[in-house]
Parts: C-alpha cells; structure tokens; sequence
C-alpha cells in the first residue's frame, strides 16, 4: 500500500513539474489576470454597479481560464508519455496502469488548483479594492470552479488516453461546451415528436456533465443567498462523475498495445 501511495505521489509530482514548465499554463495564467484587471476598466464605461461587473467578469474570466488550462494541458498528460516512450519506463517498474492515470490526473489538479488560487488571490484583491464585502458564497463560487475542472480534466484524460492531442481538445471542449447547454435538452426532448430521438437525448443528458451546476455567478453578482446543500451536492456530484471518468480511462488505456 505504500508503494502504492509512493508511485501515484512520484508520478503526480513529475506531472506537476511538467505541467508548470508549459508554456501554455503561463500564457492561459497571463490572460485570465489581464481580463480580470479590464473588468475595472469595463466596469467604467458601462451602466451599473462597477462592483458587480468586476465580480460578474472575474469569476467568468477565472471558471473560463481554468478550463482551458485543463483542456490543453490534460489531453497531453497520456498521450505524451505514450509518443516520447517515456511511459516504458514507469511501467516497467511494477506499477499498475490504472496508478499510472490517477497519478496523472492528481498531479494536473494540484498545478490548477494553484493556479485557480493565484487567480483567486488576485481576484478577490480586485473586488475588495471595489469596497466588495467578499460574501461567502463568493469564496463558494470559486470552489464550484474547481470543482468543474475537475470533472473537465478527468474528461480530458478520458480522450487523452486514446485520441491524438488535437481530437482530444476538440471532443473536450465539445464535453464543456454541451455541458453548460445541458438545460435546453430537457425541453428538446418535450418538443420532439420522434420517441427514439428523444430517448436518444435523454441518454446523452444523462451521460454529459451538468457543468451549469457550477455557476452561481448569478447568485453572487445579485448577493442572493446559495444554502449550505448546495456545495455539498455539487461536491458529491464532482467525485461521482470524476470517479466515473477515471474508470473510463482506466479500461481504456488498458486496452492499448503499448508494444
């Protein structure tokens, strides 16, 4: 059990290096800051309290941000390892392949959750230099962000355990994309008069990710109040769906010949 513990830490820990010396983390980290200091400049020019459109654009800039950093850096995590051969020497040590992706997937989340906390820190700067209270359910709500990355990332590697980087980020992004849009299928599946069809969407419903959970930009913006069962849904909700993703990725990447 120790070794267990050992090998997923080794292997989290050369992820997160890895992941920190991308380019792309510091290119995505570098945006997501800029947009959050034009959310002053915009909250100049437009009609409304400057302390809610701060808040409204820095937690869409953070949620947003974040994502992409899961995105473009997850669908390398496996597919790297496999191309540069550098996959051979780790699991020629006695380490399951399953160990092999969560190590992956646990050493993703710590580089984004530092990098959700960097934004965090900077962000929550911005809203308190605006005379903001920094409610509770503003610190909720970047929680519920980290939360969705991690369902996006355990996506990410699902795809990234079996397609080529560019496939991976566009099936991903797809995932994200529907995720947030999840709500419409409900009222399609009453609009249409085909009951295959229908059953058809209610499947893909089921099976996507409700990532519209996660955005209570709304909630915080307008100071409305989000009860304590909420986070605790949402979280039970993120280990489910991640655990689910995982497994997914586990099977598959059994399945590859690595010969």
């Amino acid at each position: 059990m120790i070794d267990m513990i050992d090998a997923a830490y080794a292997i989290a820990l050369n992820t997160f290096k890895e992941a920190v010396r991308d380019r792309i983390l510091a290119v995505f980290f570098l945006f997501a800051i800029l947009m959050m200091a034009s959310s002053t400049i915009l909250s100049w020019l437009t009609v409304g309290s400057e302390l809610k459109i701060v808040t409204d654009v820095g937690l869409a800039a953070e949620a947003f941000f974040a994502t992409l950093i899961a995105i473009f850096v997850g669908i390398n995590l496996v597919y790297k390892e496999v191309e540069m051969r550098t996959i051979y020497a780790v699991l020629a040590k006695p380490v399951p392949r399953w160990l092999f992706i969560v190590g992956k997937y646990l050493g993703l989340m710590a580089v984004l959750i530092v990098a959700i906390t960097l934004m965090s820190i900077f962000y929550l700067g911005l809203v308190w230099w605006k005379g903001g209270v920094l409610p509770l359910h503003l610190v909720g709500a970047l929680m519920l962000s980290v939360f969705e990355v991690s369902i996006v990332t355990a996506v990410a590697i699902v795809f990234s355990s079996f397609a080529p980087p560019i496939e991976a980020a566009i099936l991903t992004a797809g995932v994200w994309a529907v995720g947030h849009l999840t709500w419409g299928l409900t009222g399609l599946i009453e609009r249409i008069p085909s009951a295959t069809a229908g059953t058809v969407i209610g499947l893909i419903y089921y099976l996507l990710p409700d990532l519209e959970t996660f955005n209570i930009r709304a909630q915080v913006v307008h100071d409305l109040p989000v009860v304590a069962s909420y986070y605790l849904n949402a979280f039970v909700y993120t280990a489910a769906y991640t655990a689910a993703m995982l497994t997914l990725a586990v099977l598959i990447f059994r399945q590859r010949d690595l010969k």
